[in-house]
């Protein structure tokens, strides 16, 4: 957490024995709660070590913390911490994913609540929902769904499949009709390597049972070749040695045979940021005001062109390209009342200048290129 007015510091002294117990004492009440099934979003368990969190405190100051984290959403997050927050305090929290860059994710805290002399538990809201997948190991990515319905018609993406059996990738490519999904089938690694070189490829689904080199050694030499993206381990032996080998090697999730056209579409929506149908467009703050509406829309239409020109950015892996696109957004779009947008581009320069590497930045990019599409100038009545 660059940038930081101090050093960050740790909390109060507590062993990893006691902090587990302070959790599963919560739990426990958790359980034991009648509300808990009445969330909106889905929480899974999201127990961490060593999280660092910025606190921007009411009265001016800040703090840098490590915090141990209790559970995760797409809406927030809960951490135990030394001491008190007040409601609606601002909070940065830097998330950790299992492939590519950390992401640094904007909150406001909800609720702190005393859990022994030492600690409180906050609840922080996210600005923006997050894909939480992208966070989790893959033992827990069927204990949770993150609220989207897919709409099928905006799933779009590159997807490399390997798999040597014909049959496997038939009825993959079967049930992906209906997306613009452009998928490319692969009976080898090599043939697989090859299109990772020839083109930006979104994601890879890997099969973990083929003749020669198995899934295990083929995740292994698209990480070592340098892909960065989300790979998911197909396979039936979810509880073997070997499925451990592949998530060690790289996996990024299991989708677990046999599987249907929906948990397909729910996997590859996760990475290829297709949204959802209960989406909502993105309002300027300016749309009571008459004397800018003709400014407003001509600047809606010019966030629709740099969107196309982030993708066409992407599709170049064209690095520099795509940060001046974001730049151009981010010194532009409070002014024209999309604050938020000015945020999304400000957080994905952050990753493109941290990373040096398109690929650590896809999701974020992606993201900005579909709040520019949401992007209206409409009353809130309209």
């Amino acid at each position: 957490m660059n940038g930081s007015s101090r050093e960050a510091i740790r909390p109060a002294r507590i062993s990893d024995a006691e902090r587990q117990a302070m959790l599963d004492r919560l739990d426990a009440l958790e359980d034991a709660n009648p509300a808990k099934n009445k969330r909106s979003l889905p929480r899974v368990a999201y127990r961490k070590n060593d999280i660092a969190v910025r606190i921007y405190h009411p009265g001016g100051s800040m703090t840098a913390s490590f915090v141990g984290t209790r559970n995760l959403s797409a809406g927030g997050v809960s951490f135990l911490y030394h001491g008190f927050l007040h409601k609606n305090t601002k909070v940065e929290i830097v998330l950790h994913r299992r492939v590519g860059a950390d992401d640094l994710i904007r909150g406001t805290v909800q609720h702190c609540a005393l859990v022994d002399r030492q600690f409180h538990l906050i609840g922080v809201r996210f600005d923006q929902k997050i894909l939480p997948k992208l966070y989790l190991d893959p033992s827990h990515w069927g204990e949770l769904d993150d609220g989207s319905s897919i709409d099928r018609s905006r799933l779009e993406g590159t997807v490399l499949h390997l798999d040597d059996q014909e049959i496997e990738r038939m009825l993959v490519a079967h049930f992906l009709k209906g997306t613009k999904i452009k998928l490319i089938s692969s009976t080898t690694v090599d043939e697989a390597l090859k299109a990772i070189k020839a083109e930006p490829i979104d994601c890879i689904l890997c099969d973990l049972l083929m003749e020669g080199v198995g899934g295990e050694q083929a995740i292994a030499k698209f990480r070592e070749g340098g892909y960065s993206g989300p790979i998911g381990l197909v396979t039936a032996e979810t509880n073997s040695a070997r499925v451990k080998k592949a998530t060690d090697a790289g996996a990024s999730a299991v989708l677990s045979k046999p599987f249907d056209s929906g948990k397909l579409t729910s996997l590859l929506a996760a990475w290829l940021n297709a949204g959802s149908t209960t989406e909502e467009p993105i309002l300027s703050t300016l749309n009571s005001n008459a004397e800018l509406a003709s400014l407003v829309e001509q600047y809606v239409g010019r966030l629709h062109n740099l969107a196309r020109e982030l993708r066409k950015g992407m599709e170049a892996k064209n690095l520099e390209a795509v940060r001046q696109v974001c730049q151009m957004i981010k010194g532009t779009g409070a002014g024209f009342g999309f604050a938020q947008l000015s945020d999304m581009a400000r957080d994905t320069v952050q990753c493109l200048d941290a990373s040096s590497s398109l690929a650590n930045c896809t999701i974020q990019v992606q993201q900005l290129e579909s709040a520019c599409y949401r992007s209206v100038f409409q009353t809130k009545a309209a």
